[in-house]
């Protein structure tokens, strides 16, 4: 008899999920933050710059991650191309920059530049987030110079 309902109690889940369709998750892609290449180029022969668009949703965020030797030298600047506002620090072993937010309140544009040195590591996070009080995505351009020894690094989005 338990039998028969348990057999029974699967096979409406199962038409039900059929005929509804269902989802692993509510967040399709258009929600998750993504970026563009725009361009990559040395600077003589010490530097490399890197030009990107970080496009965020709502409530999304973004980071780049630069990989630099005790010493070196990084120098940057963002501005939004689409949006009103976006919080921007870079963080290391700490946070070692933030930007801060002018008599308006929201932060559209930003320069920036740090030494890399042993007590924070090598490893430097440059992280967006869209904190605008919006549906509309907010589009950052992005562009930093750092020594060629240097490296960036971007998320990989793997699609399923």
């Amino acid at each position: 008899m338990h039998r028969r309902i348990f057999f029974a109690a699967i096979s409406v889940v199962l038409s039900l999920a059929l005929v509804t369709g269902c989802s692993a998750s509510t967040t399709g892609p258009s929600v998750k933050p993504r970026h563009e290449i725009l361009g990559k180029s040395a600077i003589g022969t010490d530097w490399r710059m890197s030009q990107l668009r970080l496009i965020l949703p709502s409530g999304t965020g973004f980071h780049v991650l630069l990989k630099l030797t005790d010493g070196d030298k990084a120098d940057g600047y963002f501005y939004l191309e689409k949006g009103s506002n976006v919080d921007f620090n870079i963080n290391a072993d700490s946070q070692i920059y933030r930007s801060a937010k002018p008599s308006s309140g929201n932060v559209s544009s930003d320069r920036f530049s740090f030494i890399a040195s042993k007590v924070q590591g090598s490893n430097y996070v440059l992280q967006f987030n869209n904190t605008a009080n919006t549906t509309k995505p907010v589009v950052v351009f992005l562009e930093v110079i750092y020594p060629v020894k240097g490296a960036i690094y971007i998320p990989m989005e793997t699609t399923p």
